[in-house]
């Protein structure tokens, strides 16, 4: 069987089911699977390992004692060598949002809390994985499927096991959606969370100020001077997040706190910044505060290497072409777990998903007609690369 029948038996396959497919992910969607929910995600995960194992496809739920299930599932190919697909099940929505925003079809678009970010990726993987057990290519090597429970939160429980499963894989395909704009994600930034905590001393601010020891000034004087450290060149940004301090307006504040958001293209000029950030927070612009600094990169970044320009200039393009569509690689700013993945030298691609928008807000959507294109993009690409990593 040639290259180019199995991917017409596997795209009829795709085509035939399409209606089965977006019935499965209205099912999904329905689910509330906010990524502190730990029993909504862990739904997310009996249900697809349901889907798969009436299908003869071998599963494996994994739990935790913090965060929702992660469930692994392969189908065995008949050559070395693995792809891991990967999705997260989480969503940024809280729990009951789907009563408020249900899942809803108007011809065009898909709407619903995480019905692109990224239930419908889900359900690519489920359904492409269906599609290769279906139609038994040969030559293929094993397909494995990642199902991670906390990518909206950093992935703190996920990015380990990610990088473990990625370790032996030829290449990985992450399935966050497509840009509005159509564009496949080729490099992404990564993000750390950090925290600033700062003692002072209390004293009645009318009668005694000089007794007392802001720790609110201390903290704006060191915001001040963190915001300094923005890079537009490298396009590195620092933002502030939640800020908190004092115990009422009388009173010279005893302690006060501050998050810091900073995203970044590649982790040496993160760990330039951090080290700056260290060294502000340890000086006491006021004498007799003292201070700290914790947090860590939570998503690291997916950098623009020869790996992944290889596996989308070679592959991804390829596929494209003999569907005829329109394909173009972009940088994204939001961070993934694609990161993960390729900082282990991996080849990765990202945004492998539909095409879709608004994300985190009520006016989430899913472009209909990118549904069947992009799922048979993705089985294609596979099947390239499959025979690409000899």
């Amino acid at each position: 069987m040639t290259v180019q029948s199995k991917i017409t038996k596997i795209c009829s396959y795709i085509e035939e089911t399409k209606e089965e497919a977006l019935d499965f992910l209205e099912k999904l969607v329905e689910i509330d699977s906010y990524s502190h929910d730990k029993e909504g995600v862990s739904r997310v995960s009996y249900l697809i390992k349901d889907k798969l194992e009436a299908q003869n496809i071998s599963c494996e739920i994994h739990t935790n004692e913090v965060y929702g299930t992660y469930l692994v599932a392969t189908l065995k190919g008949n050559k070395e060598g693995k792809i891991l697909l990967v999705g997260h099940q989480d969503t940024a929505h809280p729990t009951g949002t789907t009563n408020q925003f249900p899942f809803q079809n108007d011809g065009d678009l898909l709407k619903g809390p995480g019905v692109s970010d990224m239930k419908s990726g889900l359900v690519y993987m489920v359904y492409v994985l269906l599609a290769f057990k279906k139609c038994k290519p040969k030559e293929m090597c094993d397909i494995e499927l990642l199902f991670t429970p906390d990518e909206e939160i950093g992935s703190p429980v996920s990015k380990d096991v990610i990088k473990q499963r990625a370790e032996s894989a030829i290449a990985a395909f992450v399935l966050e959606p497509g840009r509005p704009d159509g564009t496949i994600v080729t490099s992404r930034k990564g993000s750390a969370h950090l925290k600033i905590e700062i003692e002072g001393k209390a004293a009645h601010s009318g009668a005694f100020i000089e007794k007392g020891i802001s720790a609110n000034d201390e903290l704006a004087l060191k915001m001040i001077e963190i915001k300094k450290l923005v890079d537009h060149e490298k396009d590195l940004t620092i933002n502030f997040g939640v800020i908190k301090g004092g115990v009422s307006n009388n009173i010279v504040s005893p302690h006060a706190t501050a998050t810091i958001h900073c995203a970044f293209w590649n982790t040496n000029d993160f760990n330039e910044v951090y080290n700056k950030i260290v060294g502000i927070v340890e000086h006491s612009f006021i004498k007799g505060t003292k201070s700290q600094v914790s947090g860590e990169i939570g998503m690291l970044p997916m950098e623009n290497t020869e790996k992944n320009n290889e596996l989308y200039e070679n592959i991804v393009l390829k596929a494209a072409k003999d569907l005829e569509l329109n394909i173009v690689g972009a940088p994204t700013k939001g961070a993934s777990e694609a990161g993960f993945t390729s900082s282990i030298g991996t080849p990765t691609i990202c945004g492998m998903g539909p095409v879709g928008g608004n994300w985190h807000t009520e006016n989430e959507y899913l472009e209909i007609n990118s549904f069947l294109p992009r799922m048979k993009l993705l089985a294609t690409s596979l099947l390239y690369c499959a025979d690409y990593y000899k």
